[in-house]
């Protein structure tokens, strides 16, 4: 298990850093004028569009007639948040489609190929390239998340449309967009066919990779979540697994299934959303077992706990309702923001909770597997309050494998942990149990000696008086009557009473030494019932202190009277005093016979205090028990 952290942590530093320096760079300011050209000679591989086009929402497929369609956007374009990231245009009710222009000129003596893409396909559900020259507009592809993946122009799930410019040409370039749920955002950029494809199959590859790291550490935490009957690893496996499928569904691998239930208001565009309120619902459980062990109000926990499932499993619930009744919904609350809301509500809740852990129980890893899993994902958010523009989430899906990583850390350092607090709990139930076993052979030899030295020796007494020649019969009998007395004495010790509570087992004790001694027993509780609340082995070593005491009492104290009481103290401890007004024991620290010793060891078993404090005018033996969570 430790060499198994060792090989993850490392690995866990070096993604934390890759992923937090970028964010932490300082973005260049970009021009006040896009130039809305690209020129394209010999050295060329690929550039960004984002900050080379104008954008203009008034455009329309009609005006795609006009002659100098360059002027039309250079007099007509809006001002949006252009960064070389991204173009974020607004809301989809107010920005529902958006085109794009720019210029694209060909200085080499050959013909290009390029590929023209909108990389991040988050907040983007359609997507067309159209050139424009002389008069005559081509289409060279739409693709929108219905498109099956033959009807793509190039063999990934992106969009992405290649089209070709001739030697020294230039040629009008315009992208048309459609956005119908959410923000509506495009990251443009065009690349040179080859340069297109090996980039590509390097962001396939990662991908792979990032579902290979996914689908790893969920097995991990379902197998030893199984193997060691450990709940808290199954549900992080839930977990991962909906975050998993939250990220295939922002690449798009599922749009032809949400494509095929068009009976729901669930489709590629809003997957994401979807996927991340359910991701919060599956963590709480989690999070739940994560925090069993820390103390804390249960309440209050379970209250907000419940309240952020139960705010979106509600939302997640919305997704599945008819289209048009979603939409509804949808013109009420903004789900977007919503999401928003319940994400920094969610973050901010497992940060109480981890620092939490970390003042009341000295808990670490927590502190560390959050700060490995979500300081990526909140330094990207740092956009969000550098430009007043910019609220939406900042997403790179590399930082959720540091994501699922870090969780995968806390799991196994609790696993850890929980091993290590087993094998203690068994080293003492063993040690626990051989002390039991050791009393209970000392209490049998007790009873046999005391049958054998007190009883026999009465009888063969009483034996001997009536072979006399001339018998003493009454004497026999008073042997007798005391033979059946030593013999109800120790039957009654006998009875342990295992399945009822505490009190009942103390008040029928002092009810069975009453009826055969001449000492009178008064139990009085001043706890309201709480000796019942201790657990079970507590409550059978007191019972038998208890018990060892009156036995001791009436063999030796000579007292009249004796009084149980039991009182509750600060600090949430019980406290069990046993009074007596008999002739106190003599030389206690040197006189302790096998009783005392026995309600020493029951003692440390339950980590009990024990104070005598004997005089010639009583005893008063005390019982203290631990402090009571």
């Amino acid at each position: 298990m430790q060499q198994l952290l060792r090989l993850l942590t490392p690995w866990c530093v070096v993604i934390l850093g890759m992923c937090a320096i970028p964010s932490c760079t300082p973005k260049k300011a970009p021009p006040s004028l896009p130039t809305a050209m690209v020129r394209i000679d010999s050295n060329f591989s690929s550039q960004s569009l984002n900050l080379h086009v104008w954008v203009s929402t008034q455009f329309k497929t009609q005006d795609l007639a006009r002659p100098e369609i360059r002027t039309w956007f250079q007099n007509h374009r809006v001002q949006v948040s252009q960064k070389e990231e991204a173009i974020l245009l607004g809301n989809f009710r107010k920005y529902p489609q958006a085109w794009f222009y720019t210029q694209v000129i060909n200085t080499t003596n050959t013909s290009q190929q390029l590929v023209v893409d909108e990389f991040n396909r988050i907040r983007c559900d359609d997507f067309e390239v159209l050139t424009f020259q002389n008069g005559i507009v081509k289409s060279w592809g739409r693709i929108d998340r219905a498109t099956p993946f033959s009807g793509h122009p190039l063999p990934f799930y992106s969009y992405a449309v290649p089209f070709t410019i001739q030697p020294k040409d230039t040629l009008h370039l315009l992208i048309h967009s459609q956005r119908h749920y959410g923000a509506h955002e495009v990251n443009l950029n065009i690349a040179t066919y080859q340069t297109y494809l090996s980039e590509h199959i390097f962001h396939f590859l990662s991908k792979v990779f990032q579902v290979v790291i996914f689908v790893i550490c969920a097995l991990i935490m379902f197998v030893l979540g199984k193997m060691y009957r450990y709940k808290t690893m199954m549900y992080l496996g839930f977990y991962l697994l909906s975050m998993l499928v939250s990220n295939l569904s922002s690449w798009g691998f599922t749009d032809a299934l949400y494509s095929c239930m068009d009976f729901i208001a669930l489709s590629g565009g809003n997957s994401g959303t979807f996927g991340v309120f359910l991701g919060i619902f599956f963590y709480h459980p989690f999070n739940q077992e994560l925090m069993k062990g820390i103390p804390k109000n249960e309440t209050v926990f379970k209250v907000i706990t419940y309240s952020i499932m139960g705010v979106n499993l509600v939302a997640a619930c919305c997704y599945l309702l008819p289209a048009s009744v979603f939409n509804t919904i949808y013109t009420y609350i903004d789900f977007p923001l919503l999401l928003l809301i319940s994400l920094i509500l969610h973050l901010s809740w497992l940060l109480f909770c981890a620092l939490w852990a970390l003042f009341k129980a000295k808990i670490y890893y927590l502190i560390i597997g959050l700060g490995v899993a979500f300081l990526p994902l909140l330094l990207q958010q740092l956009n969000i309050f550098n430009d007043k523009n910019n609220v939406l989430l900042q997403v790179n899906h590399p930082t959720f494998i540091v994501y699922a990583l870090g969780l995968t850390i806390i799991s196994i350092y609790l696993l850890r942990e929980q091993l290590i607090s087993r094998r203690k709990h068994e080293a003492s139930l063993k040690q626990v149990q051989e002390s039991l076993e050791e009393i209970r052979k000392t209490e049998i030899e007790t009873i046999g000696r005391n049958l054998h030295d007190n009883v026999g020796n009465i009888l063969v007494s009483a034996t001997g008086y009536l072979h006399l020649q001339q018998p003493k019969i009454e004497l026999s009998q008073t042997l007798i009557n005391e033979a059946i007395n030593e013999i109800r004495f120790l039957s009654h010790n006998l009875v342990k009473d295992q399945d009822a509570p505490l009190h009942a087992k103390l008040a029928s004790l002092v009810s069975r030494f009453n009826d055969f001694s001449e000492t009178t027993f008064v139990f009085q509780d001043y706890s309201n019932g709480k000796l019942n609340g201790l657990d079970s082995i507590m409550q059978q070593n007191i019972y038998m202190i208890v018990q060892e005491v009156f036995t001791n009492i009436i063999k030796h104290a000579k007292a009249t009277e004796v009084f149980v009481q039991v009182f509750e103290r600060e600090g949430n401890t019980l406290q069990i005093i046993i009074e007596d007004d008999g002739i106190g024991i003599l030389n206690f620290t040197e006189n302790k016979g096998i009783g005392l010793k026995n309600i020493q060891k029951r003692a440390d078993i339950s980590k009990l205090t024990l104070n005598v404090d004997s005089t010639p005018m009583g005893t008063n033996f005390i019982i203290e028990t631990p402090n009571m969570p």
